[in-house]
């Protein structure tokens, strides 16, 4: 029996080695899985599905544009598609060609561009074809504005004091507060870009700025400086900064002097000295008065005089210019032609007569007391025809009250 079932154990096992092998299946791709495989009774995995799923999607896209070789059904490489792989490093090449020679710039914008670290002319807004390999490097030519002051939150460095500290002719201390409004030149975007960089507001318009408000500071009085010299100043540091920052490629718009600070010792002198001139105004002012008064006095003077000299020697009627209009008046004659005195009797009495109505007519007098002589004649003592005056004594006082 023993020897029976060695026999037959190695008959079988001689069949075994003699009989053929049937070859595994290579799947898509080359990927090789061993036969065995199938009889291992394993769960479902998503993650495992997935991932062979993956593998062998790329496998046959790097097989299919010639990038990996693919197997032959026995396992072994097969050869690889020159032609394909050819077509695909074309497509690349033409679409890494293509997109590198579109460019779009943005409206308000300039782009300076680069091949292969050569820099061009500056391109516009719009849709751009430039040569392949081309970097383009965007730069704003709207108007900007860099402001240093000492309001914190406000100027470019917001948390910071960044006002310019200047000193006046005389020594006197201050802070300045201004603004600068600039822009890129388009047609020098690429000077800007190649010799300064995008960092152009720190570098070049911040120093130019502060060192053009010092420089102009310095040829005036402080005091001077913050009053009357204030727009003086502005427009020389103005014209400073232009000449420092435009041959760089940067334009200056406009700039502004804000604010200037002065210490509590220049605050009081100025408030005197603006106290000292608007006193100088109002003498003036007072002069001017006094003076107007004085020709009101020497007109009517010589309104009284006129009159004065018509009455004693007479007059004759003519017509004047006054104002651009024409009006009449009485011309008195010559003292030349009067025999008379001007300060007759009868003239100083007429006189006295006209202010004693302006006495009974005035509103702050109630009562008047005039010396009257026994018929109730007004008198005034003045000079008679031979010399001889009236005595006060002569007349007798009456007071007339008024109703």
């Amino acid at each position: 029996m023993v020897e029976a079932n060695g026999g037959d154990e190695s008959k079988s096992g001689d069949e075994s080695n003699s009989r053929p092998r049937t070859p595994p299946r290579a799947p898509i791709g080359g990927m090789v899985r061993d036969p065995r495989d199938r009889d291992v009774k394993t769960g479902p995995s998503l993650t495992a599905f997935l991932r062979d799923r993956v593998s062998t999607g790329v496998s046959a896209a790097l097989v299919a544009v010639g990038l990996r070789r693919p197997r032959n059904d026995d396992g072994t490489l097969g050869p690889r598609s020159w032609k394909r792989l050819g077509i695909f490093l074309g497509t690349i090449f033409a679409i890494v060609f293509v997109w590198s020679s579109i460019h779009i710039v943005a409206p308000g914008n300039v782009a300076v561009p680069v091949t292969l670290g050569h820099s061009g002319d500056p391109i516009g807004a719009g849709i751009h074809i430039t040569l392949p390999f081309t970097t383009t490097y965007s730069m704003s030519v709207r108007v900007q504005n860099y402001t240093m002051t000492s309001n914190i939150g406000e100027g470019a460095k917001g948390s910071t004091d960044d006002s310019v500290a200047v000193l006046g002719s005389d020594g006197g201390a201050a802070n300045v507060n201004a603004t600068v409004l600039y822009r890129v030149d388009p047609k020098q975007a690429t000077l800007v870009y190649r010799t300064i960089g995008k960092n152009y507001a720190t570098a070049v318009v911040r120093p130019s700025a502060r060192s053009c408000i010092r420089t102009q500071f310095t040829l005036y009085p402080m005091i001077d400086a913050a009053t009357t010299d204030w727009r003086k100043i502005e427009a020389d540091a103005e014209a400073c900064l232009k000449q420092k920052i435009e041959n760089r490629g940067l334009l200056v718009n406009d700039f502004q002097l804000r604010e200037v600070t002065l210490s509590p010792q220049l605050q009081s002198a100025v408030n005197a000295k603006v106290a000292s001139e608007q006193n100088a105004e109002q003498q003036k002012f007072e002069l001017a008065t006094a003076e107007q008064a004085a020709d009101i006095t020497r007109i009517q003077a010589l309104a009284t005089a006129d009159s004065q000299q018509i009455l004693a020697c007479g007059g004759k009627a003519a017509r004047v210019l006054r104002n651009g209009l024409v009006a009449q008046t009485v011309v008195p004659n010559p003292i030349t032609n009067c025999s008379q005195s001007q300060l007759t009797p009868a003239y100083l009495q007429f006189t006295y007569i006209q202010a004693l109505k302006q006495l009974v007519n005035s509103p702050n007098n109630s009562t008047i007391i005039l010396p009257f002589d026994k018929n109730l004649t007004p008198l005034l003592n003045v000079g008679s025809t031979n010399g001889s005056t009236s005595s006060p004594s002569s007349s007798t006082p009456t007071s007339v009250a008024r109703p």
